[in-house]
């Protein structure tokens, strides 16, 4: 495991986009990324937009959405449409590189992503509960989970982030809209990626950092288990890693 510790969320944001950049010059034929939705990513995603628009030589790079779910009366999954407003819209990526998650493919995703090279590289964010993609504590059974359906009402925490996405995405108080369950990679889909760079900002992932990739593997605290991945590179800034910093030097 590698940890990359910046100045600053700029100079996270800068890592991100290089680091992005380095497996997407690729000699393969094709190069499949999951990414992530988070809003910690943001402004790499515009650097990374500005590298990458309209250059025929990453046609070659195809992308995957690890979660998604569907407000109802809204054709477009929230997390789908997250990622064309803060990178696919920048960076104008053909729509047939762009891998959705749905309820029509979800049983045959994993295998299809072998079919199609396996991933090469996921970058996500961490909950501070420890989350990773949809795969919040108490929400599956097994460290052997692929893609897979999880409860809308599993827990209070996401019944909670449903209602506040409805109300801060959609502009909607209306919670029949919710619907009865969302759409994840699981473990086993994520820990199959031959590398996974994960990013964390500010004081408040501090602690997550430090119980991710420092404290037991635990499926109450979900992240924890790519402490046994091959590749992980963590970027944190100064304040994310201020309470693993002696155990990194």
């Amino acid at each position: 495991m590698r940890f990359i510790v910046t100045k600053d969320y700029q100079e996270l944001s800068q890592v991100m986009a290089q680091l992005m950049l380095k497996h997407m010059h690729s000699t393969k034929k094709r190069v499949n990324i999951a990414i992530t939705t988070g809003e910690t990513p943001v402004e790499g995603y515009k650097l990374l937009a500005a590298q990458t628009r309209d250059k025929a030589y990453f046609n070659h790079v195809h992308y995957y959405i690890f979660d998604e779910f569907w407000y109802k009366n809204d054709p477009v999954g929230i997390c789908r449409a997250s990622l064309d407003r803060k990178y696919f819209n920048l960076a104008n990526v053909a729509d047939d590189h762009i891998h959705n998650l749905t309820e029509v493919n979800k049983d045959r995703v994993d295998d299809e992503i072998k079919q199609d090279g396996g991933l090469d590289l996921v970058l996500m964010g961490i909950g501070t509960n420890g989350h990773f993609c949809g795969n919040q504590p108490e929400t599956f059974k097994s460290w052997d989970e692929g893609v897979h359906t999880i409860d809308a009402h599993a827990t209070k925490v996401i019944e909670d982030l449903m209602v506040q996405l409805l109300h801060e995405d959609l502009n909607s108080d209306d919670e029949t809209r919710i619907p009865e369950h969302y759409i994840t990679m699981g473990p086993k889909t994520i820990m199959a990626a031959n590398s996974i760079v994960f990013i964390l900002s500010g004081k408040a992932k501090a602690e997550t950092a430090r119980k991710a990739f420092f404290e037991p593997i635990t499926q109450d605290f979900p992240v924890s288990i790519f402490q046994l991945h091959q590749d992980v590179t963590v970027i944190l800034d100064q304040e994310a890693a201020s309470e693993i910093i002696d155990k990194i030097k």
